[in-house]
């Protein structure tokens, strides 16, 4: 799945606001631990930008069915 970004920084602060779990974890670390929200945040850029080419990221997924046999 091909996801337009212009940086792995507006990839991550697009899903902060959009991903349900993601908004939920950002603001537990919020309160809890603001140091650990910046780590998240430095790990999850690094992370996406190993997948981020000419203003794309790439994210594969594995998609299964099962058959009743």
């Amino acid at each position: 799945m091909l996801v337009p970004a212009l940086s792995p920084q507006h990839s991550r602060r697009t899903a902060e606001r959009t991903a349900g779990p993601l908004v939920k974890l950002v603001e537990f670390l919020a309160a809890t631990d603001p140091a650990r929200v910046a780590a998240f945040r430095r790990e999850y850029d690094a992370i996406v930008a190993d997948y981020f080419e000419d203003h794309t990221v790439r994210q594969d997924y594995l998609l299964t069915r099962a058959t009743k046999i």
